[in-house]
Formats: C-alpha cells, structure tokens, sequence
C-alpha cells in the first residue's frame, strides 16, 4: 500500500511539470502495466454492476485498492507542488526561469519522441506538419476560458474543464507526452493549477470556495473519464497506427512550443495580486538573467534525457 501511494506521489509531481511525462515515470517505477490494468478494471461490466446497485460486486470486479491509493497520492502531490508553481506564475523573474525550464523539457521531449520513428516518409512527414499546425493554430487561439474567467460561472467553462482533464489525463498516459503540457497548450494551465490552490487555502482557513471547487472537481470528472474513454482509444492508435500517432503526437509538441516560450511582456494587477502576461518578446542576450534562463533550459533538456535513460535501462533488465 505504501508502494503504491508513493508512486501516486512520484507520478503526480511529474505530472504538474510541462514535459516531464507521468507516464515514463510510471514506467520507471514499474508499476506502468499495473496502472493500465487497473484503469481498464472499470469497463462495461463493472459499470453495469454499479448501475445495478451491486456495489460490494461492483469493487471486487475492479482494482479499487490501486486505484484509490494511487489517486490519493498523485493528488497529494498536485496540493504539495501546486502553490510553489503558482508563485512562479506570478513572479516576474521566476516565470520566465520556471518555463525556461519548461521549454528545455519540451524541446528533449520532442527529441526522445523523434528517436522513436523508424523512418522519416512523405507520409510520416505528412502527419508531422497536420500535428505540428493544429497545434500551432490551436496555441494560438483564445476560444478557451482563461485567467479570472476560470472563476466566473457559466456551464461552458466546465465543459470545457473537464474536456482539458480528459485530453491532459490521456497524454499523461503516454510515456513522453506531458498532460501538463497539453493544459499549457489550451490556456488552462495556470488557471486549474490558481483555482487548486484557492481552494486549498480557503480550506486551511476554514472557508469552503465553491467557485474554486468547481474547476477543481471539473477537471477531477475529466482525468476520470479521460482514463475510461480516451486513453483507450490513445492505447489503439498506438498499437494499431503507431508510425502515424507518434508523428503526428511529435508535431503536436513542436508546433505548441511558442505555448511555453519564456519571454513576455508582463503587468503586473496589485488587485488581484496576480501576472498578466501581454505578447512575447526576443530577450536581452548580454544579461544574467538570459544566462540563467539559458542554464534551467539545458537543465530541462537534461532531466527529459535522464528520465528516460532510467526508463531504457528499466526495459533493458525487465528484458534480460
């Protein structure tokens, strides 16, 4: 029980990072098939038992156990982690090292996932640029809620919540892609990640923040039936149209990288006590800053490189 806790809590502060893959932590941890299982538990029969009101025969069709202590973990970490992230958001100088390193992360991301295509053909390619511009044009759009819309009502918002956790939870399925990053991508990173935290506050201070809440529990309904539908239907592209799904997955991450560029033009809203960031901007080379920013990169690259050097060498004695 305790193993498994601990590797809701590994796999939950890989996670809430832009690029690092929960799912290769997962993977590094051994317990990759395991959470694959366990998630594919609750299927047609299981769910038909629970409709039936057959609950004792409802959890001993599924790996609750599992599945509730790795949830409670991960979860642990998202409230651990969520605050220290929040303040970088907000800080001048440390958003623009935090997605620094965000970028490095991508960039080895990337470079990892290339690696894993035989072969580069026109219609590899082809699958490539349609990733790489839908994710580009989608990076790119404000159709999606952000900032204080986040906490202003409306049945749209959470659609579209828990259409981001269902999309997030399965990219974090995948070894290699970050559902972190796939929120950066939409807009609602920094958003789900403030209304954690607002609602963990106002918990400590004894307040109950429903408008908080809401996002919360929206994305929570998200991840879960993103784990039920999507990541099986992630799963069957992979093993059916492998080639075409890490092409197209590899361009997806390449076109979105303007998401996570490091370098904005900021305000800074002394009521609201938060950022806003207003266009991108080429930074001052001849600075500190821009050499600090320059090491959390490489240092980003590097993390990606040793996760899944771990991960290989983890396959490699499973082989042997």
């Amino acid at each position: 029980m305790l193993r498994i806790f601990l590797s809701g809590l590994s796999v939950g502060a890989a996670d809430i990072v832009p690029g690092i893959s929960g799912g290769t932590v997962a993977f590094i941890i051994g317990i990759y098939e395991e959470l694959l299982q366990s998630i594919a538990s609750i299927n047609g029969h299981a769910l038909g038992l629970l409709l039936r009101g057959r609950i004792h025969a409802f959890f001993g069709a599924i790996r609750w156990k599992f599945l509730c202590l790795f949830t409670l973990g991960v979860a642990c970490s998202f409230v651990t982690l969520a605050k220290s992230f929040q303040y970088c958001l907000n800080h001048e100088t440390y958003r623009t090292f935090l997605y620094s390193a965000f970028m490095g992360l991508v960039v080895g991301s990337v470079l990892f996932c290339a690696r894993l295509l035989p072969s580069f053909t026109y219609k590899t390619c082809g699958f490539f640029i349609a990733g790489a511009l839908s994710a580009y044009l989608l990076s790119g759009t404000d159709l999606h809620p952000k900032g204080d819309m986040a906490y202003s009502g409306g049945m749209f918002l959470d659609l579209w919540v828990i259409a981001c956790g269902a999309m997030a939870i399965s990219a974090m399925l995948l070894p290699g892609i970050s559902g972190s990053y796939i929120l950066n991508i939409l807009g609602m990173y920094g958003p789900i990640l403030g209304a954690l935290v607002s609602w963990v506050d106002a918990l400590k201070a004894g307040i109950f923040d429903f408008a908080a809440f809401r996002i919360v529990a929206s994305m929570a309904v998200g991840i879960g039936l993103g784990a039920l539908v999507f990541a099986r239907l992630v799963r069957y592209t992979l093993a059916t149209y492998r080639t075409a799904t890490i092409a197209t997955l590899v361009g997806f991450m390449v076109g979105a990288l303007k998401s996570v560029w490091p370098f904005w033009s900021v305000a800074y809203d002394a009521n609201k006590h938060t950022l806003q960031v207003i266009e991108p901007v080429l930074p001052e080379v001849a600075t500190a800053s821009f050499a600090v920013a320059c090491a959390f990169f490489i240092l980003g690259i590097s993390a990606v490189f040793f996760v899944e050097y771990l991960a290989s060498k983890k396959s490699c004695e499973s082989t042997d």
